[in-house]
């Protein structure tokens, strides 16, 4: 359904893209007739406003895809995105003070002139210079600023004045222009960087656009070469505007499903928020279920009800933390304590979790923890097929602590180890979800740890959780001190008997 509405959609923007075509075709042949429907009616006074006009609307096309491309790649340096907006700048800047220094010109006056358009040749091709370092900048935007460049630059010099004949200096002068549209394309197909049917209509750009000047210089209006010419600038403006059309339907098409992926995003993110604080809750409340039918035994000693009271209400605590999305602070954990703990809770569900530790303790959050802890010694039982659980306290160095539960199970298929960590991934006869190893994994992540499958060491599986020790302080480190050097001087004083 979803590729259906891509091609309904795609269709709906070539067709879109046409109409505009369409338009801008009919408008622009309008305006080459000066805005008069017959040939012989069209006076130059109104036919230099056609050109002004559609002059002006090309520049600021080109100027406006120089913007649109500048913000798309905003990381760019220098000027390569502006070629187009150069293009069109260097005949505005020329046409300008030709204009008001109409037929016969100084010599000073042509001087000035080409100094201009060689100054702009140079702008162009500096800028274009970048596309060596910088070929990401030559999207469809850039090609649309180049083409709407040559046209604006096409239509702006159609209102020099020329005498006739003209003067070897004004070809010149015109000769240095359409150099520059022909070195700009040519430095762009080159490249290689765009389509061949991009890198023709650019080539046929230039070529009006160098006709349209010829007719010009040899004063050809108001015959047939003159309705040529006519003819295929409002072709290749039409095909421009069409284009930059598509460019910005296709802008606000990426928009759109960008935007529609941020939301796909955030909901399946609230999703598997949701899932995982089920996963865990259901976890808990189930330990929390069978602990309570036990405090109602009767039988049962003041010390190990107390003691397990202690843990109902930590659990509960730690349950609430996970309803209301608020988080415990790190904080120094004696392992032996908090791990013992949650093999009593493991108990009640008819659990055993052997525990050896020596007393080591480590930084962090106690809920992320007694979670981790859960999640494998849950998972032992649901996948592993045993109720019996073995968890195995080392401290690795002074800055971590390893913490490795094992079982006795059916273990890991050498095939499912790749991807056991996977969000959603679980074996075909999995009863899970396949959420708790990778909820477990990010959790210690969090806590600047990690959770590994260790190396294969017999039946069962084994999970090695590495946290960050707990800090000893300045007066454990003198105390130890002390004893070393007590010792040190106890061994000395035996050696010397």
């Amino acid at each position: 359904m979803r590729d259906s509405a891509q091609h309904e959609g795609g269709q709906h923007q070539r067709v879109g893209t046409r109409g505009v075509g369409v338009l801008a075709f009919l408008v622009l042949l309008w305006t080459q007739r000066g805005g008069l429907p017959p040939l012989e009616a069209a006076s130059a006074q109104s036919q230099s406003v056609a050109d002004g006009l559609v002059g002006g609307m090309f520049l600021a096309g080109a100027a406006l895809a120089a913007v649109v491309s500048w913000r798309r790649h905003h990381a760019t340096t220098g000027w390569t995105f502006a070629a187009g907006a150069l293009v069109a700048l260097q005949a505005l800047v020329v046409a300008l003070p030709a204009i008001a220094s109409p037929p016969p010109r100084l010599a000073t006056d042509f001087a000035l002139l080409l100094a201009i358009a060689l100054l702009g040749l140079g702008c162009v091709l500096g800028a274009l210079r970048g596309l060596r370092h910088e070929e990401q900048v030559a999207d469809d935007v850039f090609v649309v600023g180049i083409g709407m460049g040559v046209l604006a630059a096409g239509h702006l010099l159609l209102l020099v004045p020329v005498s006739s004949p003209p003067p070897p200096s004004m070809l010149v002068l015109m000769g240095v222009l359409v150099g520059t549209h022909v070195l700009a394309v040519a430095v762009v197909a080159a490249r290689r960087l765009v389509p061949a049917t991009t890198t023709w209509l650019l080539a046929g750009t230039v070529t009006v656009v160098a006709a349209g000047l010829a007719v010009m210089l040899v004063e050809l209006h108001g015959t047939a070469w003159d309705t040529v010419t006519s003819l295929a600038f409002a072709a290749v403006g039409a095909l421009w505007s069409a284009a930059a059309w598509g460019c910005i339907q296709g802008a606000s098409e990426r928009q759109a499903a960008r935007h529609q992926r941020e939301i796909e995003f955030a909901v399946q993110a609230t999703e598997r928020d949701r899932r995982e604080r089920m996963h865990e809750l259901r976890s808990t409340l189930a330990g929390l279920v069978q602990g309570s039918s036990l405090l109602d035994d009767l039988d049962l000693p003041a010390e190990t009800r107390q003691r397990l009271l202690g843990s109902v209400r930590r659990e509960l605590d730690r349950m609430m933390r996970l309803v209301t999305g608020d988080e415990d602070q790190p904080t120094d954990i004696d392992l032996q304590d908090a791990l013992g703990r949650m093999a009593d809770l493991q108990h009640l569900k008819g659990r055993t979790v052997e525990l050896h530790t020596s007393g080591d303790a480590i930084h962090a959050r106690y809920d992320t923890l007694a979670e981790v802890v859960n999640i494998l010694v849950d998972n032992a039982a649901t996948h592993g097929g045993t109720d019996v659980s073995r968890i195995d306290v080392v401290q690795r160095d002074d800055e971590t602590v390893d913490i490795t539960v094992s079982d006795r199970g059916r273990g890991i298929a050498e095939a499912d180890r790749e991807r056991i960590f996977g969000w959603g991934d679980r074996g075909d006869d999995s009863p899970g979800e396949g959420i708790g190893l990778n909820l477990a994994q990010r959790l210690v992540e969090e806590e600047g740890g990690s959770l590994r499958l260790a190396e294969d060491t017999g039946p069962g599986s084994a999970f090695v959780i590495s946290l960050p020790a707990a800090r000893r302080s300045p007066e454990n480190a003198v105390d130890a001190g002390s004893l070393f050097l007590e010792e040190v001087d106890h061994v000395a004083g035996h050696l010397a008997r």
